[in-house]
């Protein structure tokens, strides 16, 4: 299966706008880099509302979805893999015994550097959350995530990460390395969520199904010297309002 698509979603999100004018400065003080993984313990049990934002290791995810509809909207939940009620009337993936986060409602992942230093990407663990327990109503590949970023050269570069339904056993994680346009220097990167249909199509933002589980995201950051503060007026929790979902078809 040739799992390639070029169709777009509008990049959104306002740590975006709200980097961009630091993105020169940062570039220009880079230095030696330092890498982390995001494993979302320090979350376990937490949920979250549309707009809110989970800190780990110098980096910030903020979550978001199209459906929320005011304040108390959930867009996503730490999940405690060791305990099955988290997903009971849902198809987690099964075999992890620590947290992870799920992203629920068609919602999406950003992030960005705590510091607003330029960092990469280099692989992170995903799975599909199903929205039934019923396993047998699933495609093969059930749906994807799309990485988006925004450069510090100011470029918008995505790759498409497929994931597959479920086994016997139910979905599973698999381990996801970024090719190497994510050796860029990014100052925000957004996760999308799809949900793939039977007639070919995977959809965001349509069908409230589109979730996934997300975990060990690995992040390089290049520490800077001071940077100067971008204005806080532009927080994340904006830009969603509008937004149109546009498919991408799975081709053989």
């Amino acid at each position: 299966m040739n799992r390639k698509s070029h169709l777009a979603l509008p990049f959104f999100g306002t740590p975006l706008i709200r980097l961009l004018a630091v993105t020169t400065a940062a570039a220009a003080l880079a230095t030696p880099a330092q890498a982390a993984t995001i494993t979302f313990e320090g979350g376990a049990g937490a949920a979250y509302i549309d707009g809110e934002v989970y800190s780990e290791s110098g980096f910030n995810f903020g979550f978001a979805s199209p459906f929320a509809d005011g304040a108390g909207t959930l867009v996503g939940v730490n999940i405690d893999g060791s305990d099955p009620s988290w997903c009971a009337n849902m198809a987690c993936p099964t075999g992890p015994s620590g947290a992870y986060y799920g992203a629920l409602n068609d919602s999406t992942v950003s992030i960005w550097s705590d510091s607003a230093n330029p960092f990469r990407l280099q692989g992170f663990d995903a799975s599909f959350i199903g929205h039934t327990s019923a396993l047998g109503g699933y495609l093969d590949t059930v749906g994807l995530i799309l990485v988006r970023g925004l450069t510090a050269a100011g470029e918008v570069l995505e790759e498409d990460f497929w994931l597959d339904g479920p086994g016997s056993d139910g979905f599973s994680f698999a381990n996801f390395s970024a090719s190497t346009m994510f050796d860029n220097a990014f100052t925000e990167l957004l996760m999308i969520g799809f949900a793939c249909g039977n007639d070919g199509f995977c959809r965001a933002y349509q069908s409230n199904t589109a979730q996934f589980a997300l975990d060990n995201v690995i992040l390089v950051s290049d520490d800077a010297a001071e940077v100067p503060e971008p204005a806080t007026g532009l927080i994340f929790g904006i830009g969603l309002l509008g937004l149109l979902a546009r498919a991408r078809r799975r081709t053989a």
